[in-house]
């Protein structure tokens, strides 16, 4: 019975100067289903050649990757010798799977099963209740006004080193509801452009008026003789 193949990333050193990407596109498809091959040329100051190797990304079972790491490791070709190893995964292969596995499972908390919020009549954090009513099954939640609901904190109060609880729902009375009507806007011509007061030194500074700025005259110093 095959065994299920898995994506494996193999480190190939000890590889000759002429290698080429279909060379071991060939040599490694005789024991798996090779999907990217990289070849890297380390070179000196001059430019030459001193170090020939490459990474491999191949569906392979673990029954063939044995197999062909006993064949082809350490065995001579094409003007090399062979050094076959599981290679260290990549930062940017390891990132774009860790971005792939946090948007599944942000796709599945969005369109899975609903919430107990949901199913208690919460949605988007407002439910019809009295206000100070507890969220059933979320700990430290309440209703507050006009249905919203918050969270109950736990605030250290720096000057006398305890714990203070915070319930929202408790000063909430005072919170009032404004329309949102965003089709009545208001004509230039109808801004207020001016702002009425008095002449107290205030107003004016509100109005945009302040009194002339006098550089008073400097002191001469009387030099005793």
């Amino acid at each position: 019975m095959q065994g299920n193949r898995e994506m494996k990333r193999l480190f190939v050193g000890g590889l000759g100067q002429g290698i080429s990407e279909t060379d071991l596109q060939n040599q490694f498809g005789r024991f798996g289903e090779v999907s990217d091959v990289e070849i890297i040329t380390r070179k000196d100051d001059q430019g030459n050649s001193q170090k020939v190797f490459a990474y491999v990304n191949i569906q392979i079972t673990e029954a063939d990757l044995k197999k062909c790491m006993s064949i082809l490791n350490k065995t001579k070709w094409k003007g090399g010798t062979l050094q076959i190893q599981l290679a260290k995964e990549s930062f940017l292969h390891r990132l774009a799977q860790e971005r792939e596995d946090a948007k599944a499972k942000k796709e599945k908390s969005t369109t899975g099963n609903p919430t107990l919020l949901e199913k208690m009549g919460a949605v988007d954090f407002h439910m019809k209740a009295v206000p100070g009513t507890e969220v059933p099954g979320h700990k430290n939640w309440v209703v507050s006004k006009f249905g919203r609901v918050l969270p109950v904190l736990h605030l250290k109060n720096q000057q006398k080193h305890k714990i203070m609880k915070y319930d929202p729902s408790k000063y909430c009375h005072n919170i009032k509801k404004i329309p949102e009507n965003l089709t009545e806007t208001t004509p230039i011509a109808e801004l207020t452009w001016e702002l009425e007061g008095g002449n107290d030194p205030m107003s004016k500074k509100r109005r945009g008026e302040f009194s002339d700025f006098h550089i008073p005259p400097q002191k001469v110093k009387k030099v005793q003789k």
